[in-house]
C-alpha cells in the first residue's frame, strides 16, 4: 500500500519548484551541460557537439510538431517492415508525437482519437473495432511487441511502456492466430538505445465539473524513463521505465499502483541482437461495477457520481512478464526472428456485485462476492524473411511458426445473491440490496456473513499452434500483390474443481485460413488496394448441443476491403479511405435442451456483419502544426439468429459499437516571437447513439446510451528551454456521457465518461 500523502508532497513540491523556476528564468538560459572526462580537444568538442544536437534534438520533440501523428511504417499489419502504402490494409502507427500531444498516462484514453476504435467496459481487453467488441477472452485482441498477454487484466496499460501503438484493421488470423474480426492492438515498447537519456514525468490531476470542487479528488503519477549503454562499446545496452500512481477518481473511489519494465538489448555481433524484458505490475483499488440503467432507459440511469459498492470493497491485481526476442541477419538479405513471452498474473475481488435492477426500478439487487483468479500466457513467435526474383516478380517471402498456451484458473469463493421479492428485498439493516438513487453504505452486514452460495473453481487451458507463410511480391513498376496461408489448430480442456459435480471437457478444433491483396501504385503518391482476410476463433469446450453433444465448429470471419492511400505535399498530408464488410458466421445462439439434458444448449447458427468505411487523414501544414482527423461509419448486426426468445433479433445493432465515430486533434507551438516555446492543442471526439443491450423476442427493451461530444483543450510550455510543461482541460463543457456498457454485464454494467478534469505535467530530463 502507498504512503499517499508523502507521493502527493513530493510530486507538488517538484511541480512547485519547477513552476517557479519557469516563471522567474530567463526562457534563453542555457542549460547545464554534462561533464565528461576530456581524452582531448577533438574529442571533447565531438562530446559538445553531440550534447548541442541532443538538446536541439529534444527541444525539436517536446516544442514542435517535429514527427508526425502517424508514422508511415506498418511492421505490424505484415510481419516486414513495409511502408503502410505498400501493405493492402488498413493500418496506422500512432507516434510518440501523437501520444504527447494527447498527453494521457493511460492507453486507453488515446483509443478516442483513434480511427474505429471505441472503448467500454471494466478490464483493459474491452474495446471495440469496427463494431466488434473484445474482451478478456481475446489475448490477440492487445498485443505487446507482436505477442499476446498484458501484465494486467483490470485498468489500462500505462504509456510509459509505449514507444508505439500499432492498430491493425479486420481479421488477421493468418499470421497472427485466434482473434476477433475487427483488428487489434499492438504495443510496440520501448527499447534500449545507445545514446544515454532519462527523464522524468510529474502529473496531478484534480476534477472541476459535475459538483467536484478542484482539489476534491486528486490524483499523482510519477513516470521514470532511463536508456543509454552499459559498456563503452554499446555492445550492451539498458532501459528501465517505471510509473507509480496515487489516484482518486470522480466517482468516489481510488486506485493505488505501480509499474516497472526493465530491458536489456546485447549485440552479440554484428549481424545478431538479444533483447531480454521484463515487467511487474501491481494494482489495488477500489471495487466498482459502475452504474445502472432501470428498465433499460438511460434516462433513469443515476448521477455518474454514484457508486454501489461498498467503502471497504477491494479488488486487486497482480502480474509479471518476460519476453525474449532473437534478431539475425544473414549474409544473403535473409531476417530470422524467434521471440517468447511469459506472462503470470492474479486478480482478487471481495465486495458487492451489481446483479440487476428490481421490479420497482430503484432497488438494485446485490451480490455477496469473493474471488480469486489466476492467469498464465506463455506464446511464441519465430519466422524467416528473404528476398528474391522469380523472372521480373520480386518476392519478399515470409515464413513461420506460432502458437502458445494460456490458462486460467478462476476460483469462486462466494456467490450469493440479495432477494428479488419481499420485504429482505428492500433495502434496510439485513438486507444485501441497495436503494439505486439513494445508497447508504454500512449498513449491511458483513460480507462474511451471508451464505457461499454455488461456488465452483474452473480451471481452462487452451493450446494453438500455426504454422503460416506469406509473400509480398512486386510484380511491376505499378502493381504489388500479396498472399498468405495458415494452417492452425487448437485444443481446449476445461475441468471443474474443489466443488461437486467435478466435470471435464476438451475440444480440438483446425483450420486453414487464406488471406490475399493487390495494390496499384499509378505514382508515388497514390495506392489502390483491394485485400481479403480471414479469422477464427476455436468453440468452448462446455458448449453443448441440445442432445448434450459438442458438434461445434470454429466461430469464422472474413473480410473484404478496398481502399485508398494518398501521400501528398512531399508526405506532409497522408490519407487513408477504407470501405470493409465484415461477415462473422457459426456464432452460438440458445437453445432448448432435449428431455434429460441438463445446463444451457446452444445451435450454430448465428452470424454478425459489420458494414462500413473509414477516413483518416494525417496533415502537417506547417512543421510546427499538425493536425489528425478521423471519421467511421461501422454498421455492425446481428445477421443471423435462431429466434429463440433469449437470443438477440437479427437485424439489431451490436453492443458498443457506434454507428458513426468521429474525432480531430490540432496541435500548433509557436517557432518564434515572443510566444516561443508555448503551444497549444485542440480535441474534438464523436460519438453517435450505441446499444447497451440488445431485444429479444421474449424482452423488446433495449437500452440506448445517447451520442456525445468531447472537447479537450492543452497548452503546451517548454520552460528553460528544457522543461516541457503540458495544462490539459479534459472535457473541457463538463459533457455528461457514456463511454459503453460492461461486455458482460450491459445495462447493469453502464461505464460513464469523465466530467472535467485538469491536468498538469512536467517532463523533467536530467542525462
Amino acid at each position: 500500500m502507498f504512503v499517499r500523502t508523502s507521493l502527493a508532497s513530493a510530486i507538488a513540491a517538484g511541480l512547485s519548484l519547477l513552476l517557479s523556476q519557469a516563471v522567474f528564468a530567463d526562457g534563453n538560459a542555457d542549460s547545464a551541460s554534462a561533464s565528461v572526462a576530456a581524452t582531448g580537444d577533438a574529442a571533447a568538442a565531438e562530446q559538445k557537439k553531440d550534447d548541442k544536437d541532443e538538446k536541439e534534438t529534444r527541444e525539436l520533440d517536446t516544442v514542435q510538431v517535429s514527427s508526425k501523428f502517424v508514422s508511415k511504417g506498418a511492421h505490424s499489419a505484415m510481419k516486414q517492415d513495409l511502408d503502410v502504402r505498400d501493405t493492402p490494409y488498413s493500418t496506422a502507427d500512432y507516434s510518440q508525437a501523437f501520444m504527447k500531444a494527447i498527453q494521457t498516462t493511460n492507453l486507453t484514453d488515446l483509443y478516442q482519437y483513434m480511427t474505429g476504435i471505441s472503448r467500454g467496459g471494466v478490464t483493459g481487453y474491452d474495446i471495440s473495432i469496427r463494431g466488434f467488441k473484445t474482451t478478456q477472452a481475446d489475448q490477440g485482441a492487445i498485443l505487446v511487441d507482436g505477442l499476446p498477454g498484458l501484465a494486467g487484466r483490470f485498468g489500462s496499460p500505462p504509456t510509459v511502456m509505449a514507444q508505439s501503438i500499432e492498430v491493425v484493421k479486420g481479421p488477421a488470423s493468418v499470421l497472427y492466430g485466434e482473434a476477433q474480426p475487427g483488428g487489434f492492438v499492438n504495443i510496440v515498447t520501448k527499447k534500449p538505445d545507445e545514446k544515454a537519456s532519462g527523464s522524468l514525468d510529474l502529473t496531478a490531476k484534480t476534477f472541476d465539473g459535475y459538483g467536484i470542487g478542484l482539489g476534491d479528488h486528486m490524483s499523482y503519477v510519477g513516470d521514470l524513463d532511463l536508456t543509454g549503454p552499459i559498456d563503452k562499446d554499446h555492445n550492451l545496452l539498458y532501459r528501465v521505465v517505471a510509473e507509480l500512481s496515487d489516484n482518486n477518481t470522480f466517482r468516489n473511489g481510488w486506485e493505488h499502483a505501480r509499474y516497472i519494465a526493465p530491458s536489456v538489448l546485447w549485440h552479440i555481433g554484428e549481424s545478431t541482437t538479444l533483447r531480454l524484458s521484463g515487467e511487474y505490475r501491481r494494482r489495488n483499488n477500489a471495487y466498482d461495477n459502475y452504474l445502472v440503467a432501470p428498465n433499460k432507459d438511460a434516462s433513469l440511469i443515476a448521477p455518474i457520481t454514484t457508486k454501489y459498492q461498498e467503502p471497504g470493497d477491494l479488488q486487486q491485481e497482480g502480474g509479471r512478464s518476460a519476453t525474449a526476442a532473437l534478431e539475425h541477419d544473414f549474409e544473403n538479405g535473409g531476417v530470422f526472428n524467434f521471440s517468447v513471452r511469459h506472462v503470470r498474473g492474479w486478480d482478487t475481488a471481495v465486495g458487492y456485485d451489481n446483479v440487476g435492477v428490481l421490479k420497482d426500478l430503484v432497488t438494485l439487487q446485490r451480490r455477496a462476492r469473493g474471488q480469486s483468479n489466476h492467469r498464465g500466457y506463455d506464446y511464441f513467435d519465430t519466422n524467416y524473411t528473404q528476398a528474391f526474383k522469380t523472372g521480373p516478380i520480386e518476392h519478399k517471402i515470409l515464413v513461420g511458426l506460432g502458437g502458445g498456451t494460456n490458462k486460467t484458473d478462476f476460483l469462486r469463493l462466494q456467490f450469493f445473491n440479495g432477494p428479488t421479492s419481499g420485504p429482505t428485498a428492500l433495502p434496510g439493516p439485513k438486507s444485501i440490496n441497495i436503494n439505486i438513487y439513494d445508497p447508504i453504505f454500512g449498513v449491511s452486514p458483513p460480507l462474511s456473513s451471508f451464505p457461499p452460495g454455488p461456488l465452483n473453481d474452473r480451471v481452462t487451458t487452451e493450446s494453438n499452434a500455426g504454422a503460416y507463410v506469406s509473400d509480398v511480391m512486386t510484380l511491376s513498376e505499378h502493381w504489388k500483390a500479396s498472399v498468405g496461408l495458415r494452417y492452425t489448430k487448437d485444443h481446449t480442456y476445461q475441468t471443474e474443481h474443489v466443488y461437486p459435480p467435478f466435470t471435464s471437457s476438451a475440444k480440438s478444433s483446425d483450420d486453414v485460413l487464406p488471406t490475399a491483396g493487390i495494390l496499384y501504385q499509378p505514382d508515388e503518391n497514390w495506392t489502390y488496394y483491394y485485400s481479403y482476410s480471414t479469422s477464427f476463433i476455436a468453440p468452448s469446450p462446455t458448449a453443448q448441443a441440445a442432445d448434450g453433444s459438442n458438434p461445434f465448429q470454429p466461430t469464422t470471419s472474413h473480410q473484404n476491403e478496398a481502399g485508398v492511400k494518398a501521400s501528398l505535399f512531399d508526405g506532409r498530408v497522408t490519407s487513408t479511405v477504407a470501405l470493409f464488410d465484415i461477415q462473422k458466421t457459426n456464432t452460438l445462439a440458445v437453445a432448448a435442451c432435449n428431455a434429460g439434458v441438463p445446463g444451457t444448449c446452444s445451435v450454430q447458427v448465428g452470424g454478425e456483419r459489420s458494414k462500413g468505411y473509414e477516413w483518416e487523414l494525417d496533415a502537417q501544414p506547417l512543421e510546427n502544426w499538425h493536425v489528425l482527423f478521423g471519421f467511421a461509419h461501422a454498421n455492425a448486426k446481428v445477421a443471423k439468429s435462431n429466434g429463440n426468445p433469449t437470443t438477440p433479433i437479427a437485424d439489431t445493432r451490436l453492443t458498443n459499437a457506434p454507428l458513426n465515430s468521429a474525432h480531430i486533434w490540432s496541435r500548433y507551438d509557436f517557432a518564434e516571437g515572443p510566444l516561443k516555446n508555448f503551444g497549444f492543442g485542440v480535441g474534438i471526439s464523436y460519438a453517435s447513439q450505441i446499444r447497451g443491450s440488445q431485444p429479444t423476442p421474449a424482452d423488446q427493451r433495449v437500452l440506448l446510451l445517447p451520442g456525445h461530444v468531447v472537447t479537450d483543450l492543452a497548452f503546451y510550455y517548454l520552460a528553460m528551454d528544457k522543461f516541457p510543461v503540458t495544462l490539459k482541460l479534459g472535457n473541457l463543457f463538463d459533457k455528461t456521457y457514456y463511454e459503453g456498457v460492461n461486455s458482460t454485464t450491459n445495462e447493469i454494467g453502464v461505464v460513464p465518461g469523465s466530467p472535467r478534469y485538469v491536468q498538469l505535467s512536467v517532463k523533467v530530463p536530467f542525462l
